[in-house]
């Protein structure tokens, strides 16, 4: 895996004085250091861990050898000592080139306000300190005290959530929780395979929900960390707060759901917390990669909770969500990334958004260092086999799969009949030729014995409209394109 090295932009950086003994050698601004190394971090771990074990975390210092990192919670620095302290000092041996010793401390959200504040001014005879500011001042602080209890990712919006055929009614869902907390639908309970976007759509509600009003209390919180938190309120005799934590709220959302079936002292807790905020018109949005009906080991009474309110599921985006997905990922970082690499992407990753993220970051990473690459070296980097997929993708297995799957014979497909279905079955096969192959379009026109051109044009636009606005077409489609990937 590719990684970034601080020391290429070392010109950028101020330079260190030898006059000053209290310096070590190493020379870089920290934060600088900490955008590299954490950068390297999110590629190696995968967006899902880096979310879940180092956000929230930063850079304190770097000198004498030692690299001092500040933590949010004691599970999480427990956690990273154990599984994840080598990574961290091979990604700051990346970034800076020196062998550094890793310092872990947990800082207090207390603490952190009770320093900020001392630099605040104050008069006494003017009232509450909150009078100095502005309505919209105050409405701001509000803002930021709410996320930063919530957990929440305000990075995840609505605004930066793309919206295709597979995630549709999932997003309309999630608005109307907003609109009418508690009342539109609930629970929602959303699924889906791993990186489709539950986690990304799930808190765009609770930053939207934030947004509208900061005096909601919103919660954020997977499954895992839900279990830690209860085993460590048992373990300190701590189980009241722990309730009231989650039990006081007016959004829950539980992410990965489905860890719960291997642990029956938290399906009862759960349970319990789910009665207690639904019953008193709570919100409450649970994400899982199953439907309910699906989980095992699940208790029935938490089993039709899960299933009491809108279960609704996230599908893999199509080729044109991919596409959109990958030019605002770009976008958002401020790269300009050749339409070519970005269709080698979308037409070559197509399990989830995750996957799509980390090629895109790859790629962004070799632009960022001025490097020009052609579409095979690109290929070649994020492990794409361009050859042996059109070997094995030939014209004449498209024709004959494409028969196969619509239930024509292949005289049939490139003979004479318009017969609607046949017609449609011969504009699925232009299509693939066109999109999957490269081929020329004189070329696949002749595939398919035809001598106008602008009749594989009209193919592709008629399969493009198709498989946006008909879910049967759709599967049709895919059941082609996944039988000619085998």
């Amino acid at each position: 895996m590719d990684k970034i090295n601080l020391n290429k932009y070392v010109e950028k950086f101020p330079k260190p004085s030898t006059n000053d003994p209290s310096r070590t050698k190493f020379s870089h601004d920290v934060d600088d250091i900490w955008k590299v190394v954490s950068e390297n971090l999110r590629l190696s771990l995968g967006h899902r861990d880096f979310a879940a074990w180092v956000e929230g975390m930063y850079l304190e210092t770097v000198g004498n050898g030692v690299a001092v990192f500040s933590c949010p919670e004691q599970f999480k620095k427990d956690r990273i000592e154990k599984n994840h302290i080598r990574l961290f000092e091979k990604c700051l041996l990346d970034a800076t080139g020196e062998k550094l010793h890793i310092l872990i401390k947990v800082h207090s959200p207390i603490e952190k306000k009770e320093k900020s504040v001392q630099y605040e001014y104050h008069d006494p005879t003017a009232g509450s300190p909150l009078d100095l500011f502005s309505e919209s001042e105050k409405q701001e602080r509000a803002k930021e005290k709410s996320l930063e209890s919530s957990q929440l990712n305000p990075k995840y919006r609505f605004s930066n959530f793309i919206v295709g055929s597979h995630n549709r009614l999932a997003e309309a869902v999630g608005r109307a929780v907003v609109e009418k907390l508690g009342l539109a639908y609930n629970p929602v309970f959303y699924y889906g395979d791993t990186g489709v976007g539950k986690t990304h759509l799930m808190q765009a509600v609770g930053n939207e929900v934030i947004e509208n009003d900061p005096s909601k209390k919103v919660v954020y919180v997977s499954i895992e960390r839900f279990l830690n938190e209860l085993i460590e309120s048992i373990r300190t005799n701590k189980q009241g707060a722990f309730r009231n934590k989650y039990r006081e709220v007016d959004l829950l959302i539980i992410d990965d759901v489905q860890f719960v079936e291997n642990f029956p002292k938290t399906q009862e807790e759960l349970f319990h917390t789910f009665n207690t905020l639904h019953q008193a018109n709570k919100q409450i949005i649970l994400a899982s990669d199953r439907p309910p009906q699906e989980l095992k080991n699940v208790t029935d009474r938490l089993r039709s909770r899960f299933q009491g309110g809108m279960v609704a599921d996230l599908q893999s985006p199509d080729y044109e969500t991919r596409m959109a997905i990958l030019k605002q990922l770009a976008e958002e970082k401020g790269i300009a990334v050749p339409e070519e690499y970005l269709e080698l992407i979308s037409k070559n990753i197509d399990n989830n958004v995750r996957e799509l993220e980390g090629a895109l970051t790859k790629v962004i990473s070799l632009i960022s260092l001025g490097e020009s690459l052609t579409e095979e070296e690109v290929a070649k980097m994020l492990q794409i086999d361009i050859e042996s997929k059109r070997k094995r993708m030939t014209p004449s297995k498209v024709i004959t799969t494409v028969s196969d799957v619509f239930g024509i014979t292949i005289g049939e497909l490139k003979g004479k009949r318009r017969t609607s279905y046949i017609a449609l079955s011969r504009q699925v096969a232009m299509y693939i030729l066109r999109s999957e192959l490269d081929l020329p379009l004189e070329k696949v026109a002749r595939e398919v014995n035809r001598k106008d051109h602008t009749t594989v044009l009209h193919a592709c636009r008629k399969v493009e409209h198709l498989q946006a606005t008909d879910p049967r077409f759709k599967e049709k489609l895919h059941k082609c394109l996944k039988t000619l990937s085998e």
